[in-house]
C-alpha cells in the first residue's frame, strides 16, 4: 500500500468528522474503491459522521463482506435510520447477512415509522430478569461490558420494564439479595410510537442522557439517546454540513482527495467539481 493510502486511511481513522465532509463531495460511485477498503470500525465512524442520505447511498454500495461488518460496528439506532433509505431489495440483502438476533432487533426498530421515538431507539441495552440475585446480577454485567453504562434496567421475563438499579447500588448491595427488592421503579419511559419532535422538549434530559423506550404492553424496546435527538436537531437546523474544512493537515487533504478522483482525472491537473450535499439522495 502506498504512503499517501495509509496517511488517507489514517485520516478517516482519527478525523472522522473531516473525512465524512471530503468524501461528500465526491461522487459516491467513485468513492468506492476507498471506503469498500476501510476497516470496518473506520468506515463507520465516518458514516455516522455524514449526513443520512450520503451515509445510506455508500451502504447501498459497500461490497457483500464490508456491509455487515460495517453495519454491526454501528449503533443499531444509526443503521436503523440509514436501512430506512434504501429500497426494500438492498435493505433486505443487508438484513440478511446480519447475525439473527442483530438482524430481529433492525426490523424491531424498522417497524415504527420514520419520526417516532421507536425509530431511533437504541436496542443494545443492558436488561436483566428480576427473579436474578445481585450477585448474578454482578456476573452478567461483568460478561456484557460493553452494554453497560451507569445503569441496568430490570424486566419480568416477558421483557416488560419494572425498574432499574444503579451501578452504586449493584455493588453495594448483598449477592444473595434479589433484584426485585433492590431495584428502583421507572422515573420516566416513552412510548415508541411517541414523535420525536414531542420528546426533544422532555423535562428528563435535565437528568437524563438516556430514556428508556417501551411498547404498548410495556415492553423494553431500549432506551431515546439525548445525542441522537441533539444531532437530529442540529442537522435539522444547519441543513448541509459546512463547506469548509477545519484544521486538516494538507497531506491528509491530498491523500484523501486524490484517491477519491476517478482514475481517469488524476493527474490532468483538474477534479471534479464539489458534490453539493444536498444534491440528489443526500437528504436529510
Amino acid at each position: 500500500m502506498s504512503v499517501l493510502s495509509l496517511c488517507a486511511r489514517e485520516f478517516a481513522a482519527t478525523h472522522p468528522v473531516d473525512a465524512a465532509r471530503v468524501i461528500e463531495k465526491q461522487d459516491t460511485a467513485s468513492a468506492m474503491p476507498f471506503l469498500n477498503g476501510l476497516p470496518a470500525d473506520t468506515l463507520a465512524a465516518v458514516l455516522e459522521k455524514m449526513s443520512a442520505g450520503a451515509a445510506a447511498e455508500v451502504l447501498a454500495l459497500l461490497d457483500s463482506d464490508q456491509v455487515a461488518a460495517t453495519a454491526l460496528a454501528m449503533p443499531l439506532d444509526s443503521v436503523s435510520v440509514l436501512l430506512r433509505r434504501l429500497d426494500s431489495e438492498r435493505r433486505s440483502v443487508i438484513l440478511n447477512s446480519l447475525k439473527e438476533d442483530v438482524r430481529n432487533q433492525l426490523i424491531r426498530l424498522l417497524e415504527y415509522s420514520h419520526g417516532t421515538v421507536g425509530s431511533l431507539t437504541d436496542p443494545e441495552v443492558l436488561a436483566i430478569p428480576d427473579d436474578l440475585t445481585v450477585e448474578e446480577a454482578q456476573k452478567l454485567v461483568r460478561r456484557r461490558k460493553a452494554m453497560f453504562h451507569h445503569q441496568l434496567y430490570v424486566v419480568d421475563r416477558a421483557k416488560r420494564l419494572l425498574g432499574y438499579i444503579h451501578v452504586r447500588d449493584l455493588v453495594r448491595s448483598p449477592g444473595k439479595e434479589p433484584v426485585a427488592r433492590v431495584m428502583r421503579p421507572p422515573s420516566v419511559q416513552i412510548r415508541a410510537g411517541a414523535s420525536l419532535a414531542s420528546s426533544l422538549s422532555h423535562p428528563a434530559w435535565h437528568q437524563m442522557d438516556a430514556i428508556p423506550v417501551v411498547d404498548t404492553t410495556g415492553v423494553l424496546l431500549g432506551v431515546l439517546r439525548h445525542r441522537q435527538l441533539r444531532r437530529l436537531q442540529s442537522s435539522r437546523s444547519s441543513g448541509a454540513l459546512a463547506d469548509t474544512l477545519f484544521g486538516l493537515s494538507e497531506l491528509y487533504w491530498m491523500g484523501l482527495s486524490t484517491l477519491m478522483l476517478p482514475a481517469a482525472t488524476r493527474g490532468t491537473g483538474s477534479a471534479p467539481g464539489p458534490r453539493s450535499v444536498n444534491g440528489a439522495g443526500h437528504g436529510n
